[in-house]
């Protein structure tokens, strides 16, 4: 083999530099198993998250969020509006460096999409939510066929999404399934396919930048899961499944699945899970408070990736969603806005600014997260009435 054909093999045989999280509990001693960590190459020492000289040390071993969950998103039944899943996709890429600057380290994205608020007289689309409604008034939204195989163009747009997180040193919580897509599937065997499948996708893409949501409120009440709720009955074993892929790739990806707004994590759930994941939607602080600190007997990161404290840009919202972001900041190990009127209500605007009263808003949250994690706030002038930037000590 000639010298040139060498340095080309060599080259292609080792993993690039990327950006790659797990906790202290999957490392072991003498890590903090409560806190998160990061690195830039598979030889380099685990950090806990912003532990960076811009940061603040309060913020170290924390990861605040942002959900993004129609990052990904085309609905192959919505035709009332023109949309360009692509330049979404684009889109979010471009505000990732508008929300590292605020320090948001993740972005919570999903490959079944979310809510995407289709309503007649806000955007013109009379649907419901879930693929069960069927093509005339239900969704279809999901990176999965019925068989459990993948949709190249879903995977395309997924590539470079995580390539752009990467770049910037960010992370990505990757939700596999949603409860109003599960119908997609003809059987609860292709669930387990289509687990299998984009586990091996990301080891065979050297991901390392992911936190696999194997479920989004696995423990929704009714009948919101389809075969007969399959995925609560049987997530456990998924989580194992999944876990199991990771044998021979040389690395592992924190794994875990998301609670409703009733914040439950029964310790059987716990103890397979390398993130609590919790949502904290529509319950008071003190619910809030409760809640974190019972499931710190888990040992485990305790994050929050949703939290609907009220979904109108008002004054009295604010309040509530800053006091749940300082509780989450103080007490576990970070926490996520759901910027919903805003980027995950139909049409999708990811980039805060002052031009309404709704991205206003989304910029004051954002500025708040700043504020917490960073010693330079990036907008050190912006006061507004409605939310001022907190100093902090």
């Amino acid at each position: 083999m000639s010298l040139f054909l060498f340095v080309c093999w060599l080259l292609l045989s080792v993993p690039l530099a990327a950006t790659e999280i797990s906790t202290g509990f999957m490392l072991g001693l003498p890590y903090d198993p409560q806190s998160f960590y990061i690195r830039t190459d598979a030889a380099a020492k685990w950090e806990k998250t912003y532990s960076s000289r811009e940061y603040r040390t309060q913020a170290r071993g924390k990861l605040m969020n942002l959900r993004l969950a129609q990052a990904l998103f085309h609905d192959e039944w919505m035709t009332e509006r023109p949309f360009d899943p692509r330049k979404n996709t684009d889109q979010v890429i471009e505000a990732l460096d508008f929300y590292k600057a605020h320090g948001v380290l993740m972005i919570n994205v999903s490959l079944q999409g979310g809510q995407a608020g289709y309503e007649k007289a806000v955007n013109s689309i009379d649907r419901q939510n879930g693929y069960r409604f069927g093509e005339e008034k239900g969704t279809y939204v999901s990176a999965f066929r019925p068989n459990g195989s993948l949709k190249p163009e879903w995977l395309a747009r997924l590539e470079r999404l995580l390539r752009a997180a990467d770049d910037r040193g960010m992370i990505v919580n990757l939700m596999y399934f949603y409860q109003g897509q599960d119908e997609v599937f003809d059987s609860p065997g292709a669930i387990h396919t289509a687990a299998q499948n984009i586990t091996d996708w990301l080891i065979a893409k050297q991901i390392r930048n992911v936190i696999i949501e194997v479920a989004n409120e696995w423990d929704l009440q009714g009948d919101r899961w389809d075969f007969g709720g399959y995925i609560p009955e049987n997530i456990i074993d998924l989580m194992r499944e999944i876990r199991s892929r990771f044998g021979r790739a040389g690395y592992k990806l924190p794994i875990t699945a998301s609670s409703d707004g009733r914040m439950n994590y029964p310790d059987s759930l716990s103890r397979v899970s390398d993130v609590i994941l919790i949502h904290g939607n529509g319950r008071t602080l003190a619910q809030k408070m409760q809640r974190a600190m019972d499931l710190k007997k888990a040992e485990r990161p305790v994050l929050m990736n949703e939290d609907d404290n009220g979904r109108q840009a008002t004054p009295e919202n604010l309040v509530k969603e800053l006091a749940s972001c300082d509780l989450f900041f103080e007490h576990a190990a970070g926490w996520g806005y759901m910027p919903w009127v805003q980027a995950q209500r139909f049409p999708f605007r990811y980039l805060p600014h002052d031009g309404d009263s709704e991205m206003a808003y989304f910029h004051d949250v954002l500025d708040h997260i700043a504020g917490l994690t960073l010693k330079k706030h990036p907008h050190p002038g912006r006061n507004r009435e409605r939310g001022k930037p907190v100093a902090r000590r």
